[in-house]
């Protein structure tokens, strides 16, 4: 080494080896050779060899050693600080080759505190088991937050789950570690568990009122808290427990009041007497999970980060919580969450088309600013046309079709796995009581007539040719059986959402059935259908199978025009033509879905020829997919919706100039041109023009959604309201985005490049879709966000019900637009429901919590001899195979 004053990094680099900067670790930590010797499986003179290499090789003390222990020098313990990043970073690399060599890593560690054990560790280590079992889980126990995070600076554990309280409404700013990451997994409330005689409001009560009550609690807890805001001293009579399950316990034989969070009331039951509120203003439990940076993408750590992440809390009984909850699950369920896998790493081909380019390759650009300022140019080819291709129907009968899914069901049963491909598959093989035509208007299905006697009552009179796929007649008693199953949230959480509001499922005749709603629901009607939550099946086929429906054994039963033949869970699924459907026979005979989730791969498939029909063609492909001779691309409107919103409760976000400033930033126009290359439409409100189709034509429709107040894109107006607010000196923030929308990060990127011209500094971060869905929570730190959702039934209200409505995920309280919404549920005229609307996002538009930017397409592939009635953005939410029909050449 140099010793003339001159140092040279590149001599110091090379003297460093993971081995001995891991010793370092351990000698710091134990205190002794012998025992760093003991802690690594390594001999004690082989812990001294690497230390004394070392320190001839940087010519400098390391460790000082007397007898009985060992401590390290100031530039032993320098070397000993980074050794964890330095570690994680080697074992990233090494991972990567690993893979690349065709072996895999499969080691994570889990640190975490006991109370997030069975909420979060014990869970994951499950799924975590029955998903990867090439994966090697442990889990370290930590004293408490700090310590786990310790454990993960040190190397001694590689993800550290962390557990915090925070109250609704309340004013946050984000935290972020030096070289560590964390990831928002979920929040679930405190509640309060008493035998106190209140009457609580809406299902929420306010702690001040149990103050004078017997408390049971302990250090950290959630009574500490609310008894610190509430200035309550400890009472001599409270008690103190270590453990949740313990102050459950006591509450549960009527000793006090006890506040837990929701999980620690699962499969407890209460006596009578014993109560269960929400509190107000809210408080919840907030769970993330922490890695350091250079750890992020080992392949084991990213699939724990992926299965946490996708982790929900056990429901508490308590109305304003669940319906919250169902919201939010609602959403969750159209979006195909992948089984947990090593994420695959597709190396770049030549032939490869021009690309979103992904979040992380921007950010590892040499030169950012300079691949930023060409972002929205490079995509800027001209529009493929956009319009469904009509073709003459030749007559003929068609053997079999294939189609390609971009994704995998491990369940056909929309109830237990509820993507929104599911519903695509489900369609082909069930049926609901009604059908959604071309237009989005109800046709009859199982019932061939309905009626509405009254607001709240639907009753339905089934006909009398239909017939399960076995042969055996469809009954009342089928019906109301397929729907309650539906509303139970345990066999059908997929569905639940849907039925909430359902009073009552009654056979009321021999071929009629009843629902009777506990309030007036306009939307409720299309519910009935299999774009909503009523797929029939066979009572005694469902018992005969324990209700362990749509698996690879059971498959499924329905009343469509054809029956599930085989099905192998995450490859493929089949259909034949049956000749017990009660409507006109389908041209195509039998029906293979292969799922092929790559996309290179489904390409490949359609350029060889081997398929017929392919769902979501890829953006970023699409000019590939346009270029096949075989087949052609139509476009449709696709009912979705993509849009910034603001976490109010995240600091600054909570600054209303701050919000106008970022509003201002968005170039929506350039997006749609040049991004999605016209395959979109600039968004002008939260709803689509579609929606609006049951009272106004496409070209009305726009027109009174363009009534709502616009934030037009104008940067000198966003540096004037930035000067206005306060931060006039801008900030830095971080936006996620869901690796399955690559055009999502894409818009993120050129929003960055705006905001950089204002001042503010916007990171973006491309990440699984666990990860994305669970940042939209209100609950976690991220304060500006994308929102991306699909509806498939088109009614006006739903969207802007979740974005704006009770536990919406902007921490939006507006009393004003919750009023408005309260009406629109109870209105049964569409136009006035749709005036209300208006008025509804007006007043958020003004406020500048959702900025929209486009509304979506939805791009299906069809081989060219192949035609398709009706092609519509409701297409395949009905037995859609019936369509089909063979070109005339």
């Amino acid at each position: 080494m140099d010793q003339r004053g001159d140092i040279d990094i590149d001599a110091l680099t090379r003297a460093l080896d993971v081995h001995s900067l891991r010793i370092l670790v351990a000698i710091d930590q134990t205190g002794s050779i012998s025992a760093a010797a003991r802690s690594l499986g390594y001999s004690q003179p082989t812990i001294t060899q690497h230390v004394q290499r070392l320190e001839a090789r940087l010519g400098v003390a390391l460790v000082v050693r007397t007898a009985r222990a060992a401590r390290l020098t100031p530039t032993g313990a320098l070397l000993a600080q980074h050794a964890p990043r330095i570690d994680a970073s080697l074992t990233a690399a090494a991972t990567e080759l690993a893979r690349m060599l065709g072996r895999r890593a499969d080691l994570v560690r889990i640190a975490a505190s006991a109370d997030a054990v069975g909420t979060v560790v014990a869970p994951a280590l499950g799924r975590l088991a029955a998903q990867q079992p090439d994966i090697d889980a442990s889990f370290v126990e930590a004293s408490d937050n700090a310590a786990a995070l310790a454990l993960v600076q040190d190397g001694r554990a590689d993800i550290a789950v962390t557990l915090t309280l925070a109250v609704s409404g309340e004013r946050h700013a984000i935290t972020r570690r030096s070289g560590m990451r964390s990831t928002f997994l979920f929040a679930e409330e405190i509640v309060a568990v008493s035998t106190a005689n209140l009457a609580p409001v809406g299902g929420r009560i306010d702690p001040a009122l149990l103050a004078d009550e017997m408390w049971i609690r302990g250090d950290g807890s959630p009574g500490d808290l609310l008894a610190e805001r509430l200035e309550r001293p400890r009472a001599g009579d409270d008690m103190q427990v270590s453990n949740a399950a313990a102050a459950v316990a006591l509450a549960r034989h009527r000793v006090g009041t006890t506040f837990v969070a929701e999980s620690a009331l699962a499969g407890i039951d209460l006596p009578d007497g014993v109560r269960v509120w929400g509190l107000t203003p809210a408080v919840t439990r907030r769970a993330a999970a922490t890695v350091l940076v250079e750890a992020a993408t080992i392949p084991a750590v990213e699939a724990a980060l992926r299965v946490l992440a996708s982790l929900r809390p056990s429901p508490v009984d308590v109305e304003v919580i669940l319906d919250a909850r169902r919201r939010s699950a609602s959403h969750r369920a159209r979006f195909s969450s992948s089984r947990t896998t090593y994420p695959a790493r597709t190396a770049p081909t030549e032939e490869s088309p021009m690309p979103f380019p992904s979040t992380a390759r921007l950010a590892q650009a040499g030169a950012v600013v300079a691949a930023g300022a060409l972002l929205l140019t490079a995509c800027s080819a001209d529009p493929a046309p956009s319009a469904s291709t009509a073709l003459a129907d030749s007559g003929e009968q068609i053997d079999s079709i294939t189609v390609a899914l971009p994704g995998s069901l491990s369940n056909l049963y929309v109830g237990q796995e509820s993507g929104i491909l599911n519903y695509y598959i489900a369609s082909i093989a069930q049926e609901g009581l009604v059908a959604i035509d071309a237009d989005g208007a109800i046709q009859p299905a199982l019932a061939e007539s309905w009626s509405q006697p009254d607001d709240v009552t639907y009753v339905y009179e089934l006909r009398d040719d239909a017939m399960f796929q076995d042969g055996t007649p469809v009954t009342a008693d089928d019906v109301v059986f397929s729907l309650n199953e539906a509303r139970d949230e345990t066999t059908s959480p997929g569905l639940a959402y849907y039925m909430t509001n359902v009073e009552s499922v009654e056979k009321t005749g021999d071929s009629e059935v009843t629902v009777t709603l506990t309030e007036p629901d306009a939307a409720f009607a299309k519910n009935m259908s299999t774009g909503g939550a009523a797929f029939i099946t066979s009572k005694a086929f469902w018992e005969a199978n324990d209700g362990n429906v749509g698996t690879a054994s059971s498959l499924l039963m329905g009343t469509g025009p054809y029956k599930v033949t085989e099905f192998a869970p995450d490859s493929h699924v089949t259909f034949e033509r049956t000749d017990t459907w009660w409507g006109e026979e389908p041209k195509v005979k039998s029906i293979t879905v292969n799922f092929i989730p790559d996309e290179s791969t489904r390409l490949l498939a359609a350029q060889s020829g081997d398929i017929d029909v392919a769902f979501n063609v890829p953006l970023a492909q699409s000019t590939q997919w346009e270029n096949l001779d075989t087949m052609r691309v139509d476009y449709i409107n696709d009912l979705s919706y993509v849009g910034l919103y603001f976490n109010t409760s995240v600091a600054p976000f909570d600054d209303p100039k701050v919000r106008e400033a970022i509003a201002h930033a968005v170039d929506r126009d350039a997006y749609v041109d040049k991004l999605l290359r016209g395959h979109g439409e600039a968004a002008t409100a939260i709803m689509t023009p579609e929606s609006l189709a049951a009272v106004y034509s496409p070209d009305v429709a726009r027109e009174k959604l363009a009534e709502i107040p616009q934030w037009d894109y104008d940067l000198d107006a966003a540096k004037a309201a930035l000067a206005e607010s306060g931060y006039p000196d801008g900030f830095e923030t971080e936006i996620l985005t869901p690796n399955t929308g690559p055009q999502l990060g894409t818009a993120a990127q050129a929003l960055s490049q705006n905001l950089a011209e204002i001042g503010i500094t916007l990171n973006v971060r491309e990440v699984p879709i666990e990860e994305w869905l669970a940042s939209l929570d209100a609950s976690s730190d991220y304060g500006l966000n994308m929102m991306w959702y699909f509806s498939t039934l088109g009614d006006p209200a739903e969207i802007p019900s979740y974005l704006l409505g009770v536990g919406n995920p902007a921490a939006y309280d507006n009393p004003e637009i919750m009023s408005l919404l309260s009406e629109v549920g109870a209105e049964s005229n569409p136009s006035d429901r749709i005036d209300l609307l208006i008025e509804a996002e007006t007043l958020q538009a003004e406020d500048a919590v959702n900025i929209p930017l486009w509304w979506g397409q939805s791009a299906t592939a069809f081989a060219n001899n192949l035609g398709m009635n009706d092609y519509s953005p409701f297409a395949f939410i009905s037995s859609w195979p019936t369509q089909l029909y063979r070109a005339a050449q």
